[in-house]
């Protein structure tokens, strides 16, 4: 039994088919708040896949080209270094989040410079503080974990650069906060990107050498950093700024809403990649090689829940402020639901093909393709919640996050290291599976319990309906045809039965008008490009 918080709220919208009526007729407020939270929701999205799928694919390149021009152990270590240097960047990151939720609602100039500088300076303050650690103890890091040349110069390649990788991510999370839709897209999915591989190609090719990667790499995200906030300053009219009236207000408010989270980064960094200090103490340099590939083509399945997520944070965060507990409830329900379907369209033909999508990195990696519908399942798990965690922050609720974050930090410390131990990568696998697995559903049980909010509907059920006959058609050309046709045949046909099923299914009131207002809002913005060109000519 669902409950969004709504006393008022339809049988029909707890049967998971949500109400509304026609298109139409006229919304009633809640309706009408739906349909604008949605639509900006996924007009975010929809400009945001193409970047999305530019970036994971361009990724995806520069990890290929790398695994394919140094052998596994090589690419293992260096993949552990930059993973083990993310670390500290997601924990300085954790001071970054409040721009997300204060910056959507800050009407004056002034007060949202002073924000965003007072921000980015902390932020880059304590990456800086990190990337010194880890410069330091780069020595003592590779002798404690036995690893030998040239991990210790990888580890203090990414930790000099740390304050430039930092700041690329401190920009982004203003675009975002601003919903600077084509910005966001074009400055970090895109450029960045393009000049990671591009640094990559030169790495492989010209120096031929794993170090000048890592030199190189901090420093390309550092100069990106200084286009965007260049742009910000020239488009926006962002200017650095200290003194504004309540200043110390404006601090001690921004310190006071980051500092759990901050402290809750810590919990789930750990949970995120506190499998590679697990790796670096107990396994070789060829598992986390193996690891860091799997993490990676699992995060494709991820793709349909990064692109809701984009503008997610200021919408929820605008409701929440408007005191709108139903039309956000919807919002997570139908939100959620289109993230499922997308989700189990990207993870079958991933687990049915793993052979074919694990020979992209190199012949070392295709004996561990077994291991792949973990890293798949895991995400299925994790989509499956919705945004879960950016709605316990939207609703100013971090306090909780941090307590659940914490208990999942220490279930993972109790079972993934004897997991490890005994089983060595599977056993590291099934660890990652179980704990991306309880963390969100304990996330879901704390936002139920706390705003009344959860993900599901009984139409979640019907993409995994849909998954059945998409399953048996990949399966049955894997076994006919060759690796290769088979996994793009099979995913070809598969898809054409998955989307088949959907439709005989139905869809709801709410996704059928979504689908009309976003049909009819880019046929407007074609009609004036197609003006445009035609008074040009």
């Amino acid at each position: 039994m669902e409950s969004s918080g709504d006393p008022t709220e339809r049988p029909s919208e707890v049967d998971g088919e949500e109400g509304g009526g026609d298109a139409d007729e006229p919304l009633d407020p809640t309706e009408a708040r739906l349909a604008d939270a949605l639509e900006r929701v996924a007009h975010g999205a929809v400009v945001s896949t193409p970047s999305i799928l530019a970036q994971r694919g361009l990724t995806l390149a520069f990890t290929a080209l790398l695994t394919n021009t140094f052998a596994a152990e090589p690419y293992g270590l260096f993949a552990l270094a930059r993973r083990l240097s993310r670390f500290l960047r997601r924990l300085a990151m954790g001071f970054g989040s409040g721009l997300s939720r204060f910056l959507p609602t800050v009407d004056d100039a002034a007060e949202r410079d002073a924000l965003a500088t007072f921000a980015a300076a902390l932020v880059v303050g304590v990456s800086a503080a990190f990337g010194a650690g880890l410069f330091l103890g780069a020595p003592a890091i590779a002798a404690f974990t036995g690893k030998g040349p040239p991990f210790p110069l990888y580890l203090r390649a990414f930790g000099a650069g740390l304050p430039l990788t930092v700041g690329l991510f401190v920009v982004a999370r203003v675009l975002r906060a601003t919903e600077e839709v084509t910005a966001l897209n074009t400055f970090q999915r895109v450029a960045f990107p393009v000049v990671q591989l591009a640094v990559g190609v030169a790495g492989a090719v010209v120096v031929s050498d794993l170090a000048g990667v890592a030199v190189g790499l901090p420093v390309a995200m550092g100069a990106l950093a200084l286009v965007g906030a260049g742009w910000l300053a020239r488009s926006r009219g962002f200017r650095p700024r200290v003194r504004v009236p309540d200043a110390a207000a404006i601090r001690r408010r921004y310190v006071g809403y980051t500092t759990p989270l901050f402290l809750s980064g810590f919990a789930t960094t750990t949970q995120r990649l506190g499998f590679y200090p697990l790796i670096a103490v107990f396994l070789s340099g060829t598992a986390g090689g193996v690891f860091a590939v799997g993490v990676l083509v699992g995060s494709l399945v991820r793709l349909p829940l990064m692109a809701i997520n984009q503008f997610i944070p200021p919408v929820a965060a605008a409701l929440n402020d408007g005191d709108h507990p139903a039309a956000l409830s919807r919002l997570y329900h139908v939100t959620s639901r289109l993230v499922l379907v997308g989700v189990v369209g990207l993870s079958v033909p991933t687990i049915v093909h793993r052979e074919a999508v694990m020979a992209l990195f190199g012949p070392t990696f295709v004996q561990y393709a077994p291991l792949l519908p973990g890293f798949v399942f895991a995400q299925v798990l994790a989509c499956a919640a919705g945004s879960v965690g950016i709605l316990l922050r939207m609703t100013d609720h971090q306090r909780a996050l941090l307590v659940v974050n914490t208990a999942i930090t220490l279930f993972l410390a109790v079972t993934a290291i004897p997991l490890t131990v005994e089983f060595g990568l599977p056993g590291l696998v099934a660890s990652y599976l179980l704990m991306l697995g309880v963390n969100n559903g304990l996330e879901v049980a704390v936002l139920y319990r706390v705003e009344g909010l959860q993900p599901f509907t009984r139409a979640h059920g019907k993409p995994l309906l849909a998954a059945v006959p998409f399953a048996a058609v990949a399966l049955a050309t894997r076994e006919l045809l060759p690796r290769g046709p088979a996994a793009v045949v099979g995913t070809l046909l598969g898809l054409a039965a998955y989307v088949g099923v959907l439709r005989a299914l139905g869809f709801s009131p709410v996704e059928r008008r979504l689908l009309a207002t976003l049909t009819e809002r880019y046929r407007r913005t074609l009609a004036v490009v197609r003006d445009h060109v035609t008074d040009a000519a």
